[in-house]
């Protein structure tokens, strides 16, 4: 529903609507009714909060109103032109704001595409099915280059979804502005419209809980910028389809939108076939997908060693049932934050596991608590890592980076949370946890325990700290060199993760970035050409 969030200012001409239309049946002259709207207007506005969305609708309604009491007729794009000016020059941060960016598209598409639209659908659906399938499509349309940017493919359900949902936000808005008016006078009735609005918005929320939970809900699509040029150049094409009036042009954009879709389905079905071939048979490292949170796992001749846990047991324990795991080497809990120990039944159920790892870092959570006397409970023997601290997984020799003994150094959790090198002579591996850019300085400090002379030709792979956070130390990156960076992340999470600082110093670094919000769950194998990565995928 990414779109129908984006023309969430359209509420702004609900309540504009309903009052101008209220007015209209008193005595006020024109001027009158037009200045209330207009308050009103800036009421709301304040009401709701400063949004993106709700800046563009607002600026074009407060237009339209001003060029009716001119009276002047202006069209749609034009006022969409003229609020975007005009609220660029006030604040031309709105130019990098994604919710601004959605909202002038979708704003857009419905102006420029939907009378089109609505022409072609009319021949052969009822003209008020046409119209509303029109708007969304278009909206839809207008949108996808960017909303290629916050998910990782097309959704499949979108346009439906948005179709049922759309009549649903009128009620809402009545009957929250009802709401908000009656609680100044009488706050039992404020509680009930506010209780009769909540329905509507559960059904928008079941709405797309239910379509995000059907089969294939997102189609994968070629990545990078080549696979937003081929987004982009599909979205001009359709436009032109639409609305050029040269049979000519038609046929020429209708050729290249056909090209474009073959380009696109073939990237389908190749993600299809490489998530047939997930895992690699011989895999090295494997990044769980357990949403917003951590379960890398590593194997050696055998061994096999997990480092964390996720925060639900369901996604863990699945992803090690996939992989006919049945025996831990060693179980590394590299902190006590819930995204990284909350899924711990889900890895120790039907497992044996020899050796458990915690960290020194003394934690008061309940959290802490509860992990360790599961751990004590379950594990054959159980350790406290510190600097230094070294053994064997199979071909890899491993040693603990940080934190010291009991962890003095740390301030927080995450700065006392466990890091390890893996080292063999065929690929190394370096976990970070959820290690910040301070606990990384101290890392570089001291590199001379664990770096040396470097890696020389045996490629690095690193499990990036904290979801790809901005909380990074590049420097430290810089000089281990990692040819895959691998990033355990949730998908649409609200943190931000990871972020856009993290991404360019990777890529500036030459790594290939893999991230389990958008490519699934991964796996590495090392081959003699080099590493070789294939993903789960998300279809």
């Amino acid at each position: 529903l990414t779109h129908l969030n984006a023309v969430s200012g359209a509420n702004c001409a609900i309540v504009v609507a309903v009052i101008y239309w209220l007015l209209s049946k008193t005595a006020f002259p024109r001027a009158l009714r037009l200045t209330i709207t207009m308050l009103a207007l800036g009421c709301y506005a304040v009401l709701v909060g400063p949004q993106a969305s709700v800046l563009r609708a607002s600026a074009m309604a407060a237009l339209v109103i001003l060029t009716q009491a001119i009276g002047r007729r202006i069209s749609g794009s034009r006022i969409l032109a003229m609020a975007v000016l005009l609220l660029l020059a006030i604040d031309p941060q709105l130019a990098i704001d994604i919710g601004f960016q959605l909202s002038v598209a979708a704003t857009l598409g419905i102006l420029i595409l939907a009378p089109r639209l609505t022409e072609r659908l009319s021949t052969r659906l009822p003209r008020w099915l046409s119209l509303s399938l029109a708007v969304t499509a278009a909206a839809q349309i207008a949108c996808t280059p960017l909303l290629l940017q916050l998910q990782p493919g097309f959704s499949t359900y979108s346009v439906l979804a948005n179709l049922i949902c759309e009549p649903l936000v009128a009620p809402v808005t009545i009957l929250g502005m009802m709401a908000c008016l009656c609680s100044v006078f009488f706050v039992p009735l404020a509680s009930a419209l506010s209780w009769v609005a909540s329905l509507f918005t559960f059904l928008i929320a079941a709405v797309a809980h239910f379509f995000a939970g059907l089969p294939a809900a997102t189609l994968n699509q070629v990545g990078g910028e080549f696979g937003l040029a081929l987004t982009t150049a599909a979205t001009v094409a359709v436009a032109v389809w639409l609305t050029s009036r040269r049979h000519k042009r038609r046929i020429i954009a209708l050729a290249a939108l056909g090209a474009i879709c073959a380009l696109e389905l073939g990237s389908c079905s190749h993600s299809i076939i490489e998530s047939g071939n997930w895992p690699l048979k011989d895999w090295s490292v494997i990044s769980c997908d357990v949403g917003q949170g951590d379960a890398t796992l590593i194997r050696s001749e055998g061994k096999i060693a997990l480092i964390d846990v996720g925060r639900d047991p369901k996604p863990i324990d699945g992803c090690l049932k996939h992989l006919s795991i049945t025996h831990l080497d060693l179980l590394l809990l590299t902190h006590f934050d819930l995204d990284h120990v909350g899924g711990l039944t889900g890895a120790l159920r039907n497992r044996h596991v020899e050796v458990g790892m915690i960290t020194g870092y003394h934690d008061p959570r309940p959290a802490a608590a509860i992990t360790y006397r599961e751990l004590r409970l379950a594990v054959h023997h159980l350790v406290t890592a510190e600097t230094n601290l070294t053994g064997t997984l199979g071909g890899f020799s491993w040693q603990v980076l940080s934190p010291h003994r009991d962890a003095p150094e740390a301030e927080d959790s995450n700065d006392g949370s466990v890091t390890v090198l893996f080292r063999s002579q065929y690929v190394n591996v370096l976990t970070l946890a959820d290690l910040g850019e301070r606990g990384q300085m101290r890392l570089a400090a001291e590199s001379s325990n664990w770096l040396g002379q470097g890696f020389g030709s045996v490629p690095m792979i690193v499990k990036v700290s904290h979801h790809g956070s901005a909380d990074q130390y590049s420097e430290l990156y810089e000089a281990i060199r990692p040819v895959v960076a691998l990033i355990s992340v949730g998908l649409h999470n609200h943190y931000g993760h990871p972020t856009n600082r993290t991404l360019t110093f990777l890529k500036q670094i030459g790594s290939h970035i893999f991230r389990t919000d958008r490519d699934g769950a991964i796996s590495v194998a090392v081959t003699p050409s080099g590493l070789r990565v294939t993903t789960a995928g998300r279809l």
